[in-house]
Parts: structure tokens; C-alpha cells; sequence
């Protein structure tokens, strides 16, 4: 055992200046990276080629991205994104004259994510005019940028807080997340013994962490319905949601009613084929 104690200063001393004992150019600024010398009481003294800052800080930059990966990716797996619109983007979503400023105001809480803060988009409008294909797009794109998002449903929200094995580790994801997107607002009005879940989520993000929604329903039709279940919950609510978020209505008419007329003229064709 002694002759291998003594003999580590050694190894160690050429380990050292094998790896990084002599001049190189760092590969991103370019700057020349010469050897210095170092005293120690074990190595005696030897040469090694520091690091560059560029390097450094490119090292820290790689373990940040990586921690922030593998903790987007522990959130995002409570998040429903079979819920979501598959190939939605921004790019894609064909707008009409009363839908642009809702894609408009989209885009741009997606390009600058950081400047909105705490400050969610509450997007409402008649079915079939785009809010799901919106709220999908945007959930892919922020991903792409790092942010962590989850998708859900109002209903899927309040049913996942329900389940007594795993309630508070959707809850803490729901808290945790960058952006949380809950569309179909006020398409099920929670029953009363389960909307304080709702509003323990919401709670958990005001002033600190946006959220987006999407609903049928404006902000005051929406609170008529919560009062409706129980009083004094649709003025909570309306309250949270008006103080965190802009509003924004999409105006037009039923992108789904237009599949539907281009789907039955398919059909015409093809039984016109067949005559």
C-alpha cells in the first residue's frame, strides 16, 4: 500500500499535464490559452492550461440546460397533451379578420416570454374558431424555448386533484410549471366540494407564474356559471382571472362547420366517381 501512496503524487502530477500542459486556441473566442505554472505541497510544482471563460461558462451553461431539461420533463409528464391539437403551430393557424389580434397576442406573449411576466391570456370565442389550435401551438413553441408547460382541461384539472394517490403531485406540478394552459373553462362547472381544488391551483401562480386559458365563455357568463353551482365562487374567480390575464376574444365563423362542407364535398366526389 505504501509504494502506491507514493507513487500518487506522481500519477496525479502526470495526469495533469497530460491533459492540458501545453499552449491551444479556446474554440469559441478564438483566444490563445497558455500554460501557467502552480506550486502545491504534494505535486510540487507543475504546468497545466487553465480554461477559457468562454469554456467555463459554457460548462455551466451545459449543466443548467441539462438540469432544466431533465425538470421540465419531470412536470410535463402530468401534463395532458393528448388533450392538444398535434400539429398546431402559429405559423400555421390561418387567421380571419376578428381571430388575428387573439394569434397576434399569442405569438407575442411566445417571442417575449419574459417581458409578460406574470401575465396570462384569457382567449374566448365561439367553438371552432381556433383557441385550442392556439393554446397547442403556443405549449410547443415555449418547450422548444425551454419553458416548461403544462396542458390540461378545466375538467381533467379538477379529476387529476381528485385522485388521493397522486393529488399533490399534480398540485405541486401545476404550481411549478412556467405556464400553465387550461382550456375548456367553464365547459363543466366543478361540483362544489371540488372547486376549491381549482382555486387552490390558481392561487398558487397569482402574481408569479402566467397562465393561459381558453373557454367558450366570457369572463362574466363564465362567473354566472360558477354562481350558479355556488355562490361567491364566480366572482373569485372572475376576479383571479381578470387581474392575472388580458382578455381576448376570437370573432368569426366555425372553422369546424368549413371542414365539414370541405369533408361532404370530398364525398360528393368520390360517389360521383363510382356513377
Amino acid at each position: 500500500m505504501e509504494p502506491i501512496k507514493q507513487s500518487l503524487p506522481q500519477i496525479a502530477r502526470s495526469f495533469i499535464e497530460k491533459q492540458g500542459s501545453s499552449e491551444r486556441i479556446c474554440p469559441y473566442c478564438g483566444r490563445l490559452i497558455t500554460p501557467i505554472e502552480l506550486d502545491s505541497e504534494v505535486l510540487g510544482t507543475f504546468r497545466v492550461t487553465p480554461a477559457c471563460k468562454c469554456e467555463a461558462e459554457k460548462a455551466v451553461a451545459d449543466i443548467k440546460r441539462f438540469e432544466r431539461a431533465k425538470r421540465n420533463g419531470e412536470i410535463h409528464e402530468y401534463s395532458d397533451d393528448d388533450q392538444m391539437i398535434r400539429h398546431a403551430t402559429l405559423a400555421g393557424y390561418q387567421p380571419e379578420a376578428g381571430t388575428q389580434r387573439g394569434q397576434q397576442v399569442v405569438q407575442s406573449f411566445v417571442n417575449q416570454f419574459e417581458q409578460w411576466g406574470a401575465k396570462g391570456i384569457y382567449l374566448f370565442g365561439e367553438n371552432g374558431l381556433g383557441k385550442s389550435h392556439l393554446l397547442s401551438a403556443a405549449t410547443k413553441e415555449l418547450r422548444g424555448q425551454g419553458v416548461s408547460v403544462i396542458y390540461t382541461t378545466a375538467k381533467l384539472l379538477v379529476a387529476h386533484t381528485r385522485k388521493p394517490n397522486s393529488k399533490w403531485d399534480y398540485l405541486n406540478a401545476y404550481k411549478a410549471a412556467d405556464v400553465l394552459v387550461i382550456d375548456e373553462m367553464g365547459a363543466e362547472i366543478p361540483a362544489d366540494w371540488e372547486m376549491g381544488e381549482l382555486f387552490t391551483v390558481l392561487n398558487s401562480r397569482q402574481n408569479r407564474k402566467p397562465t393561459l386559458y381558453g373557454s367558450n365563455f366570457t369572463v362574466k357568463q363564465l362567473e354566472a356559471r360558477f354562481e350558479e353551482r355556488q355562490k361567491g365562487w364566480g366572482k373569485r374567480l372572475m376576479e383571479r382571472i381578470i387581474e392575472s390575464s388580458v382578455l381576448e376574444e376570437l370573432i368569426g365563423n366555425s372553422r369546424r362547420f368549413d371542414l365539414h362542407i370541405r369533408n361532404t364535398e370530398q364525398l360528393n366526389r368520390r360517389l360521383r366517381g363510382h356513377d
